[in-house]
């Protein structure tokens, strides 16, 4: 439910959970040593999950058209069965792998070399922050882009970041309030709302949605034309600069405060702020500027920043983080086995319907394109791990898909979308009830890599199995079945401690010592700041044109391959007279991705966090300004209709200063394919049609509609 590992301590009475705490000291959950371990709901929210009896209680599988309740043994059985009877008709290359987060990494030793398909959807890169992670990795900098040195920042930019209140571990807000009481650091935020961290901040910049590649080009303009950049590390270190000068020149302050909203003085001072505190000055950028049709553009074009001002891998700045080394599968594997995906081509590529979709140049797939490909034959079942796909992108057709699907393969803790339309749901124990490793890079700890887990606070409640048990019990069925011994891999190990241990085998540590001390932690390896100045390959890349697959892609979407402003609206939506406002659905630190929705006590928390407790509602809200709000006679707790030009939904209004005019919001993962199907709220994607990112394939999730009183005309 959640991949960032922060500690936790639980107490067990009479084999039940009774309380969680954080680790003090804890690199993901803490500011670092000598100060305390925090959770935040979605990590406390891990008790009262592993005792929910609302989760899925024991295996299905779906016979004469309906799910029934079996064994495990039946379960495997049947999942085999149908794994190869689906191989033989349509061919296991068109299986999709739609596996999310987990405690083991065999998902893709099962799916992808064992059973042979190369087809493969990320949450990262398709449906999280493709542009982010992809242009960082193009740049040079990895999708390290989006975290800096917090603790040690004199300068930190917020943009498109909410890291006070929704954040990739405790240390992200910790580390940047660390900043401001211990360094007297700036806090700028950069966001169309009035955030949790805008409140907190020195200075707030209300940006018109997805003008943010304006913003920073603007920012570079001023830089470079007051001599303020790092002209040392962008003369020796960096490749296409006179292209990014170039672009840069387009944009003075007073063009982007035209398109931003943004007054050109404030462009200046943030600018000149953010320069002369480099390299101790980091931009905290993830989701914000990523999921909107022009997102390459403008996370490009913020990451151009980093290299402009020279704070690449240097205290306060863009820290190049690095994990811990620990064994890779192959390395703890002992037996031989053949790959069986390694040479098949995904549909994306292989077939001539794709060809309009620059996309194909760059990832293997695309969320958006699934529907179509199912449509087409090339993808004829899935199986999905704590995910639930219908909720990130173009949420109709993927409902439409899924139950076109030949063969639809569960494995979650909660009944959803998904799992409820599935011809095999098997129940896996939450957080609690399995043994974890947890490896990361950014931390508390920017010395230092680290690793973190242990053993299972409590048995599996009812008849529910850790992954790791599942996807073994999976490959001992399909072993019988085929009689093909590359399935028993597995057995070397008698359990996942076993398999655990092998991992950590490189650090000379166990389970048991990272469980059994007052710490679950360990930081493992020291590394220094500047790696660059010892690496002859290094090269930070304004210009992408060095890079063969994106120019390509680049050229088929028109655009180029250096930073540049592209308008709203060249990809995705633009609002008209029928839909005059911009949608887009947020995240909430009271929620992962939708299987904390079913927990009443972090639902009370969420409608007092936007004091609407009093309500008769939990769902999700819409955000709307007063503005708005009165001219379509809408009130704080009515009921409204956010409606697009292919889907609508109702929610509760929230009517507030925080939100922009012109731009309403509501949180993602509620509404009937999540796991409260029948409670209030509505999938925010149910708006969605197929925008997306032509060069990533991230799903755009800035959509334009009309909000209507309930009943309304």
């Amino acid at each position: 439910m959640c991949s960032h590992n922060c500690g936790q301590e639980v107490t067990v009475v009479d084999g039940s959970v009774v309380n969680i705490t954080g680790v003090d000291g804890h690199p993901r959950g803490s500011a670092g040593p000598g100060t305390e371990g925090t959770l935040c709901p979605k990590g406390l929210g891990q008790q009262d999950k592993t005792h929910d009896p609302k989760r899925i209680k024991e295996p299905h599988i779906r016979k004469n058209g309906e799910l029934q309740k079996v064994s495990w043994e039946e379960a495997f059985e049947f999942t085999a069965d149908r794994l190869v009877s689906f191989a033989d008709e349509y061919g296991e290359e068109t299986l999709l792998d739609a596996t999310s987060w987990a405690e083991t990494p065999i998902f893709s030793t099962v799916w992808r070399e064992l059973y042979g398909t190369p087809e493969r959807i990320s949450r990262g890169i398709h449906v999280c922050a493709g542009p982010t992670f992809v242009t960082g990795g193009m740049m040079g900098v990895g999708s390290n882009n989006r975290v800096p040195d917090y603790q040690n920042s004199d300068y930190i930019i917020a943009w498109g970041r909410n890291q006070l209140n929704s954040f990739a571990g405790q240390f992200e807000a910790k580390g940047t309030l660390e900043a401001i009481e211990n360094r007297g650091a700036t806090l700028v935020t950069i966001d169309p709302q009035h955030t949790i961290t805008a409140e907190k901040s020195d200075k707030w910049l209300p940006i018109e949605p997805r003008t943010d590649g304006a913003l920073a080009l603007a920012m570079a303009n001023v830089i470079i034309e007051e001599d303020l950049y790092d002209q040392e590390f962008v003369e020796n270190y960096t490749h296409g600069f006179d292209a990014y000068k170039e672009a840069a020149a387009d944009m003075p302050p007073e063009d982007a405060a035209e398109i931003t909203g943004i007054p050109a003085e404030d462009i200046r001072e943030v600018a000149r702020g953010f320069a002369e505190a480099a390299p101790r000055a980091g931009i905290s950028v993830w989701t914000g500027t990523a999921q909107m049709g022009n997102g390459w553009k403008a996370t490009q074009n913020i990451t151009a920043l980093n290299g402009l001002v020279g704070n690449i891998d240097r205290p306060g700045g863009l820290r190049l983080w690095e994990y811990a080394s620990t064994a890779s599968f192959g390395e703890v594997c002992e037996m031989d086995y053949t790959n069986r995906a390694q040479f098949k081509e995904p549909a994306i590529t292989k077939y001539e319907e794709y060809s309009d979709y620059p996309v194909r140049h760059i990832t293997d797939i695309a969320h958006n394109l699934v529907p179509e490909m199912v449509d087409n034959g090339h993808i004829n079942g899935i199986v999905v791990h704590h995910d639930d796909p219908l909720k990130d992108g173009n949420a109709e057709e993927w409902v439409r898909a899924i139950e076109e699907m030949a063969l639809v393969i569960s494995i979650d803790a909660y009944w959803n979308g998904v799992s409820r339309n599935a011809d095999v749901v098997l129940p896996e124990a939450t957080s609690l009830e399995k043994d974890t490793l947890g490896t990361g890079n950014w931390s508390a700890y920017p010395n230092h890599k680290w690793v973190t887990g242990g053993k299972a606070a409590v048995d599996p409640q009812w008849n529910t199995k850790p992954d790791f048990d599942i996807l073994t019990g999976i490959a001992s069925a399909m072993a019988e079945k085929t009689d093909n011994d590359d399935w028993r891999i597995f057995e070397q190990w008698d359990s996942h401690e076993d398999f655990i241990d092998d991992q950590l085998s490189t650090l000379d540590l166990t389970l048991e010592e990272l469980s059994s001390g007052e710490k679950n932690y360990e930081l493992v390896e020291e590394y220094d700041y500047e790696k660059w100045k010892d690496n002859d390959n290094f090269v930070f890349r304004f210009d992408l044109d060095q890079v063969g697959s994106f120019a390509q892609a680049a050229e088929e979407a028109g655009m180029s391959t250096a930073p540049e402003w592209i308008p709203p609206g060249t990809y995705g939506d633009s609002t008209s007279d029928e839909y005059p406002l911009e949608f887009y659905d947020v995240r909430s630190v009271f929620f992962s991705h939708g299987s904390n929705q079913p927990q009443e006590r972090l639902q009370d928390h969420f409608a007092k966090r936007n004091d609407l407790n009093e309500e008769d509602y939990r769902g999700n809200y819409l955000h709307i300004n007063p503005e708005d709000a009165e001219a379509r006679g809408i009130e704080t707790g009515d009921m409204v209709t956010v409606e697009s030009k292919t889907g609508s939904g109702e929610l509760m209004a929230h009517v507030t200063e925080n939100a922009r005019p012109g731009f309403v919001t509501a949180e993602y993962g509620f509404g009937e394919t999540s796991a409260t199907p029948d409670g209030e709220g509505m999938n925010t994607m149910t708006l969605h049609d197929k925008q997306m990112d032509p060069i990533t394939g991230q799903v755009d999730r800035h959509i334009a509609v009309d909000v209507k009183p309930e009943g309304g005309d």
